[in-house]
C-alpha cells in the first residue's frame, strides 16, 4: 500500500471527528478491504463481515455509486453526496459519501468518507451555509434597493409615453408594451431578491404534511401536458414543520420539475419513512442532470434556465435546513430527476 493511500486511512481513522464520519477502502473493484470503527458503527456490521463485500451492494441505488466512481475517476474525487446505504440488517441510513482516487503504479484503491446524516456533526454545514446566504442576502438587498427605485420610474415614464401615443403608430406602441413586459420581469427578479435577503425564519409545530402536498396539488396550475400524481404512504409520522415554508419548498421543487420536462411528462410526489426521516420525494422524468452540475445546484445565483435568478433551490435547502433536515438530489442524464426532503421524526 502507497504512503499516499496510507496516510489518507490514518488521518481518517484517528481524526477528531472519527466517531461520525467513517472511512471505507475499496480495491478497484469495490471490493471492501479496510473500515474505520466510525464506519463499522454507522453501517452496524463488524469489518469481519464487511470485509470482502462490494460496497456497490449496500447502496440502495447501485447506479449512483457507479456513476461516484465513473466521477471520482475523471476528477480525482467528489464530495459530500447524499446517498441512501443499507445497514445492518437492511435498514436503511441516510449518508453524505465522499469519494477519493488514490493510484499507485498498478494499484487503484478509492476511500470512501461517509458521515451519517443524522449527527450533529453536519451542523457545521448548516450554519458555514447560513451565513453564506446572510452575507449575500445583505448584498442582495442593498442592489435590489438600488435598482427598485429608477427601475420603478422607468416604468412609470414608459406608461406615461404610451398613453401620448395613443392613436399614434401601432409599431411604436408595440415596442412600448415590449419595454414595459421587460420592466415588469426586472421587477419580479428584484422582488424574488428581496425576498430572498428577508428569508424568514420558520415556525415551527409539530404537524402532518399530507395536508400541504394535497394542497399543493390541488392549486398548483400544470401545463395540460403534464401529470400529477400523489402516493401519500397510508399514516404519515407527525414532523415539526412549518406548513407555509414547506409549501414554498415543494411548489419551487414541482415548478422546477414542470419546467424541466419537454412535452409530455409526469410529476410524482410520494412519501416514506427511511431511518430517522420522513422523505418527501419529488420525481419527474424529464432528461436528467448531469453530475457536474447537481454538485452547485444549491449554490446561490447558479442557475440553468435562461431566465432564472438561482435563488429558488438555495433557498429551498435553508428552509430545509431551518427544519433541522436534508435537501437531496438524484438524478442521471437521461433517467429524470428525483429531489427529496428529508424531516426528522
Amino acid at each position: 500500500m502507497n504512503d499516499k493511500l496510507t496516510q489518507l486511512i490514518q488521518e481518517a481513522k484517528h481524526c477528531i471527528g472519527c466517531m461520525h464520519e467513517g472511512t471505507v477502502v475499496t480495491t478497484a473493484d469495490g471490493s471492501i478491504v479496510e473500515t474505520s470503527p466510525a464506519a463499522e458503527r454507522i453501517l452496524e456490521a463488524p469489518f469481519a463481515s464487511l470485509k470482502g463485500k462490494k460496497l456497490r451492494d449496500l447502496y440502495l441505488l447501485p447506479d449512483l455509486y457507479d456513476q461516484l466512481i465513473r466521477q471520482s475517476d475523471s476528477e480525482g474525487g467528489t464530495l459530500n453526496k447524499s446517498v441512501i446505504v443499507l445497514a445492518g440488517d437492511s435498514r436503511r441510513k441516510i449518508v453524505n459519501m465522499s469519494v477519493r482516487h488514490v493510484e499507485h503504479g498498478s494499484e487503484t484503491r478509492y476511500v470512501h468518507v461517509f458521515q451519517d446524516c443524522a449527527d450533529l456533526r453536519t451542523m457545521e454545514e448548516r450554519l458555514v451555509q447560513a451565513e453564506r446566504l446572510a452575507t449575500i442576502g445583505r448584498f442582495a438587498s442593498q442592489i435590489a434597493h438600488e435598482i427598485r427605485n429608477p427601475l420603478s420610474s422607468i416604468s412609470l415614464n414608459v406608461e406615461l409615453l404610451e398613453d401620448e401615443l395613443k392613436g399614434a403608430n401601432p409599431a411604436a406602441r408595440s415596442l412600448l408594451r415590449s419595454v414595459l413586459r421587460e420592466l415588469d420581469r426586472l421587477n419580479d427578479i428584484v422582488g424574488e431578491y428581496l425576498q430572498f435577503s428577508r428569508f424568514p425564519k420558520p415556525h415551527l409545530k409539530r404537524g402532518r404534511v399530507d395536508g400541504v402536498i394535497q394542497e399543493l396539488v390541488e392549486t398548483f396550475k400544470t401545463p395540460a401536458t403534464v401529470k400529477v400524481e400523489v402516493s401519500l404512504m397510508p399514516s404519515s409520522p407527525e414532523v415539526w414543520l412549518d406548513e407555509s415554508l414547506l409549501r414554498q419548498v415543494l411548489e419551487n421543487l414541482v415548478r422546477n420539475a414542470v419546467e424541466a420536462m419537454a412535452g409530455d411528462g409526469v410529476v410524482q410526489i410520494e412519501t416514506e419513512v427511511v431511518d430517522r426521516f420522513l422523505l418527501i420525494r419529488v420525481k419527474d422524468n424529464g432528461p436528467g442532470i448531469a453530475p457536474e452540475i447537481q454538485s452547485k445546484l444549491f449554490e446561490p445565483f447558479f442557475t440553468t434556465k435562461p431566465h432564472g435568478t438561482g435563488l429558488g433551490l438555495a433557498t429551498s435547502q435553508q428552509i430545509i435546513f431551518e427544519h433541522n433536515g436534508h435537501l437531496l438530489v438524484e438524478s442521471q442524464p437521461g433517467k429524470g430527476s428525483t429531489f427529496v426532503t428529508l424531516l426528522p421524526l
